[in-house]
């Protein structure tokens, strides 16, 4: 396998009860963490990528998200990803062969989970399969 990290810049955007972007877009780094003081009920993490040189559809492609907690809805490219079952070390994969364009967008929602820790995307990287 080959790792390609998702580093920055991204941009966050805070969420309404229905998952909706409400309010300014702002830039930021990973690892980002969901602000309990803001009150914020969810955010919506953004970040553009361009195909590495190589990659073709039948090459296997893997969004993986290492964070505090399963993220609520992962898209790429506006099209939602499956979900996928946690690893051990808190690492999410989804699924994205296939699914690549010339330049790709990366969306993934954070929620608040109420009294429990604020949620958070420490990283994030595509990974190709050999």
């Amino acid at each position: 396998k080959h790792r390609i990290r998702l580093a920055g810049p991204w941009e966050s955007q805070s969420v309404d009860d229905q998952q909706q972007p409400v309010g300014e877009t702002i830039r930021c780094q990973l690892p980002f963490t969901l602000q309990e003081s803001l009150r914020e009920t969810g955010v919506l993490l953004t970040r553009g990528f361009h195909c590495p040189t190589g990659i073709d559809h039948s090459t296997q492609l893997r969004i993986v998200l290492q964070a505090s907690e399963r993220p609520d809805v992962v898209r790429i490219n506006g099209t939602e990803i499956a979900a996928c079952a946690a690893r051990q070390d808190a690492e999410f994969a989804f699924e994205v062969t296939g699914r690549i364009a010339a330049f790709n967008q990366l969306s993934v929602l954070l929620r608040s989970t109420g009294f429990e820790s604020a949620a958070a995307l420490h990283t994030a990287w595509l990974e190709i399969q050999g």
